[in-house]
């Protein structure tokens, strides 16, 4: 047996086996005065309430009949309506084809040993403390 199995039985025998023996031999605890010894069965649950039937819609009224013409003289036809104007159409203006070239901006996080150790610097202030 190696050094290893010797500790892994150790540890099943204080933190296992012993206290699982300890709770099988230990006394139940006693029981307080004036706790009933037999309890009263329990109640039925209460009967669940009916569902509420939705209440039936009132059926619209049919729409009024179209009046009946009045006189044999009026049309059918419509009313003639106001003028109508045509709308303008303009399309929009291209934008210019030639873009002016971006000019490179600093970065900011910078590649070089300056900037890689000062990027440490500030990432070990920063950082959580340990006691946190």
């Amino acid at each position: 047996m190696s050094l290893d199995d010797l500790l892994g039985l150790l540890f099943l025998l204080f933190f296992i086996v012993i206290p699982a023996l300890q709770g099988l031999t230990r006394k139940a605890p006693p029981v307080p005065p004036g706790f009933p010894e037999d309890l009263p069965p329990p109640e039925a649950p209460p009967r669940p309430r009916p569902k509420a039937r939705p209440k039936a819609k009132p059926k619209p009224a049919p729409p009024p009949p179209p009046p009946a013409p009045g006189r044999e003289g009026d049309s059918l036809e419509r009313l003639p309506s106001p003028e109508r104007t045509p709308l303008e159409v303009r399309f929009r203006e291209t934008p210019p084809e030639e873009a002016p070239p971006k000019a490179r901006r600093k970065g900011l996080v910078q590649t070089d040993r300056e900037g890689l150790l000062k990027g440490v610097i500030w990432h070990e202030i920063l950082k959580k403390p340990k006691g946190w």
